[in-house]
């Protein structure tokens, strides 16, 4: 059961995420505890009762866990999906702040395929972002330097240009 201080903790449109717990699956997935799941979670409420479901479902999970006193703090909660957003490239996600910034399984991808969330409000690192810039540079003059002596390898003729 679980106690009325525990639901006002709640967070209903939120992500918590939870190490597995191999007696909360069937006996035929205790050997893969990731296989159909990411140990990330939603809370729903149904009939007064609170359970986690897990992200890797879009439609629902087969196994929730009914949410209890005992097994409350298991769950870390995560953030709340109104106050992030996704960020579709990695490299860009690595500049936020790292408390501003979750790598996270939410759906079939799972850490395969992870969303790269950050807070909503969260501002880039200068420092990234110019070491970034500077990367991006280094090997945009690299590729100019090796362009630059095929073209006078074949102009030369020491490369064969029909491989270009």
């Amino acid at each position: 059961m679980l106690s009325q201080e525990n639901i006002n903790k709640l967070h209903m449109n939120s992500i918590y995420r939870c190490e597995p717990v191999l007696s909360w699956l069937p006996s035929y997935k205790r050997d893969n505890p990731y296989w159909c799941k990411n140990w990330t979670f939603k809370v729903r409420e149904y009939k007064g009762k609170y359970s986690m479901y897990d992200t890797y479902w879009s439609t629902g999970d087969d196994y929730p866990v009914e949410l209890t006193d005992e097994n409350f703090d298991k769950f870390e909660y995560l953030f709340d999906l109104d106050d992030v957003r996704y960020i579709n490239s990695y490299e860009n996600w690595l500049e936020y702040p790292d408390e501003d910034k979750w790598r996270v399984a939410l759906d079939s991808g799972g850490m395969s395929y992870p969303k790269y969330v950050v807070r909503r409000d969260a501002k880039k690192v200068k420092e990234r972002v110019v070491e970034r810039m500077q990367r991006d540079i280094e090997y945009l003059k690299s590729d100019l330097s090796q362009k630059e002596r095929l073209l006078a390898g074949i102009i030369d003729g020491s490369i064969d240009y029909n491989f270009y």
